[in-house]
């Protein structure tokens, strides 16, 4: 009866986490699990003949079920005389500090100048630190091209996922598994520094809210995000079998790096009174109710933009947010987890989401 209650409760914590996601969603991109629910029902034309003669082909519908990290990434692609003559990408729910380092990279100089079954022949590799929006916007160019000559439109975005898809997956499988039957801190140390060198230096992988709209607002069509989508299951599905914040604190790999920081400093530790501790937790979670009301109403949504889990990718990052991750990585040498226990709103979020006192 105990278990059926706890149960109730967790489920009830889920519904409530999906209309919180699901208004975010709608909010801002007026879309719910891939559909479209914008009154305006008129849809971008694929193609379209310019008065010069060139035809620009629109892959907003065409490839519609292509997403990046956080969404579509559609482009217009200009043809004149059976050659590429540009590329430009279309408005996107992307991360702009990272999706920049796609559009700064000179990707789309892979395909400029080539007749279209030339471009269509061209191997475009994703770029490195931007690999969910690269390839998804290599998706979109193939799948305008192929429209342009009539051929089927196929999207491959698994294509060119890479040993890192694999080494990540693995080590979310690790760190989801083996400590439900394994109780040693040699293995924990262990299971920290593959959470951060796998999942936050190398890959970039992690639950964050930019990652929970996208999903929330275009469906799980992102196959490139399939690592994000195993977390997904460990932080909210784990706790419906009895393992609630399991994926705080054996997963997340900012989590992970706070904690080997706590390591390095055992002796000279700063010991926050009882009352300071509450002060800091309600803070926690009014900060989450005006980052919410910021998110619902659009006044600055783009604060998902600046979740410090995007400090590990150190070249793309905000600059504020490097700034902000140095001084919570510092603050962790004295201080247990400070961001994870008193600031972090994707914590939060998955906090309420399982039952766990939020005190």
């Amino acid at each position: 009866m105990k278990r059926n209650k706890k149960i109730l409760t967790n489920l009830a914590g889920l519904l409530f986490v999906f209309l919180v996601m699901a208004a975010a969603a709608i909010m801002r991109d007026g879309h719910l699990l891939g559909h479209d629910l914008t009154r305006d029902s008129e849809k971008a034309s694929v193609r379209t003949v310019n008065p010069d003669g060139s035809i620009t082909v629109n892959t907003t519908t065409l490839a519609d079920d292509v997403s990046g990290y956080s969404g579509p990434v559609p482009v217009e692609i200009t043809i004149a005389h059976d050659t590429v003559t540009a590329i430009r990408p279309l408005d996107n729910s992307e991360t702009p500090g990272f999706f920049s380092r796609v559009t700064e990279s000179g990707i789309m100089d892979r395909w400029t100048g080539k007749t279209v079954r030339e471009a269509l022949d061209e191997d475009v590799d994703a770029v490195t630190g931007a690999t969910y929006s690269s390839t998804a916007l290599i998706a979109n160019v193939k799948a305008g091209l192929q429209s342009y000559v009539d051929a089927p439109v196929t999207h491959d975005t698994a294509s060119k996922t890479g040993m890192a898809v694999y080494i990540s997956l693995l080590v979310v499988a690790m760190a989801a598994i083996i400590p439900l039957f394994v109780k040693n801190k040699n293995y924990r140390l262990i299971q920290e520094i593959l959470n951060v060198g796998v999942l936050g230096f190398w890959t970039g992988t992690f639950v964050d809210y930019t990652a929970m709209l996208g999903i929330m607002s275009y469906g799980l069509g992102a196959s490139a995000s399939i690592t994000v989508i195993a977390m997904l299951v460990v932080a909210f599905i784990w706790p419906l079998f009895g393992h609630p914040g399991h994926y705080c604190a054996w997963v997340c790999p900012l989590g992970s790096l706070q904690e080997l920081a706590s390591r390095c400093n055992s002796r000279r530790k700063i010991n926050l009174s009882p009352k300071a501790v509450k002060i800091l937790t309600r803070f926690r979670l009014i900060l989450w109710a005006v980052l919410m009301i910021l998110l619902w109403t659009g006044m600055f949504a783009s604060w998902i933009d600046y979740e410090l889990f995007t400090a590990f990718m150190v070249r793309e990052a905000a600059t504020a947010t490097l700034i902000a991750g140095a001084a919570f990585l510092l603050l962790s040498f004295f201080i247990t987890r400070p961001y994870c226990r008193f600031v972090c709103p994707t914590g939060t979020l998955l906090r309420m989401s399982q039952d766990i006192d939020t005190k």
